[in-house]
């Protein structure tokens, strides 16, 4: 054979080359229509349609704990033949046999992956019986199928495990909301002087103690959030509302925090293109408060400015900030969660959980948008929120 060229694989002697072909096309669509498929009703019908069109089987039965009941299928298959092949699929095997079935012959093909036996398949003939070339393909058709309940199988388990985190989460986040609720109000209290005067330094520390309150009320929040969102279950109530309110109200909340640092709160819109959005307006107040909640504390001296634009039917709003801006090569990486990465040459972190920016980015995409980070040419950071189509 000349070099560089590939051996040509013919079939054994004897082997009809038009069913050999026209099984591994069937193969190759069962792979096609099982990718990315979870639906285990689906799953199933998949495997034993696919399975008794590559065997050429009147009837088949397929057996894995984690789909539902077995059944078997294929027109013309008895009663008798269906209890009989579902109860040789639950028989324990770890090889390929031929079995009796009550209306011929049949083969059962343990469904193995990564040496584990997930189930079995078992197909049969009412006329003849497999020969060599079926089994071969009995086989491949056992390793496909495995590797598909396989799959399905972790999709349950990660669907299994994320519903019990978001359901631990749930519970340990009313049961934190509770003292911290005491700790707050009991602290305004306090300072309010229901028990009598207090002086500078014991205001101070009442101060204190409700700033770190207010942290851990939001740590709460985000990981209740996150727990939502890994599980699919966020929703989301869409109504129009104008940007400038939105953004008003935002600027509203971090006006105190921008004070406290001399900061200037700007807002960019044209009075003549304020954009009517239908979007979730707390949830898109949540992420414009995360931006700028961050852009105030890593911001030292100048500005922090909320700028809107639109375009190709959608809107975007853009925070920009004066501060050091993102150390190179991290604008993804701070959208990961519970990561905080140091602002400009920074080494010290800030306080916070790391999931704002994470939770933000994750809120905008679910609603149709995005959150993209990047770095001023003239310094500072810009966290530009897009928005899905406004309202016609």
């Amino acid at each position: 054979m000349p070099h560089g060229e590939a051996p040509v694989i013919l079939p054994a002697p004897g082997v009809d080359r038009g069913r050999l072909v026209r099984s591994l096309e069937l193969l190759c669509a069962l792979a096609e229509e099982t990718a990315g498929v979870v639906d285990a009703d689906e799953v199933w019908r998949i495997l034993q349609t696919r399975a008794a069109e590559v065997l050429d089987a009147d009837a088949v039965a397929l057996y894995a704990p984690t789909l539902p009941q077995p059944r078997a299928w294929k027109a013309g298959a008895s009663e008798d033949e269906r209890a009989a092949l579902i109860a040789l699929a639950e028989e324990d095997g770890d090889r390929v046999r031929p079995v009796r079935t009550p209306d011929g012959t049949g083969l059962l093909v343990p469904l193995r992956h990564r040496g584990e036996t997930l189930g079995a398949l078992v197909a049969a003939w009412h006329h003849g019986e497999a020969d060599d070339e079926t089994r071969r393909l009995a086989v491949m058709m056992g390793t496909q199928a495995a590797a598909v309940l396989a799959n399905l199988r972790t999709f349950a388990q990660l669907t299994e495990a994320a519903f019990r985190r978001e359901r631990f989460f749930s519970a340990m986040s009313h049961d934190l909301r509770t003292p911290i609720t005491a700790i707050v109000g009991y602290s305004e209290l306090l300072a309010d002087g229901i028990v009598g005067d207090l002086n500078g330094q014991q205001l101070e520390m009442i101060e204190r103690i409700s700033q770190v309150a207010g942290h851990l009320s939001q740590l709460v929040n985000d990981i209740l959030d996150l727990a939502k969102l890994d599980a699919g279950r966020m929703e989301f109530h869409r109504e129009e509302v104008r940007l400038g309110e939105l953004v008003d109200q935002a600027l509203v909340t971090v006006e105190p925090q921008a004070r406290s640092k001399q900061l200037e709160l700007r807002m960019e819109i044209d009075p003549h293109r304020d954009e009517l959005l239908r979007v979730d307006p707390p949830r898109v107040r949540q992420i414009l408060v995360n931006l700028l909640s961050n852009a105030v504390k890593f911001t030292e001296r100048g500005e922090v400015a909320v700028v809107a634009g639109s375009g190709d039917g959608r809107t975007w709003l853009e925070v920009r900030d004066t501060g050091p801006g993102l150390p190179a090569g991290s604008e993804e990486a701070v959208f990961e969660e519970f990561l905080q990465i140091a602002a400009g040459t920074k080494s010290k972190r800030e306080p916070g959980s790391g999931l704002g920016l994470a939770i933000s980015r994750r809120l905008a995409r679910a609603m149709g948008g995005d959150l993209m980070a990047r770095n001023e040419a003239a310094g500072g950071a810009a966290f530009t929120l897009v928005l899905p189509a406004h309202a016609g």
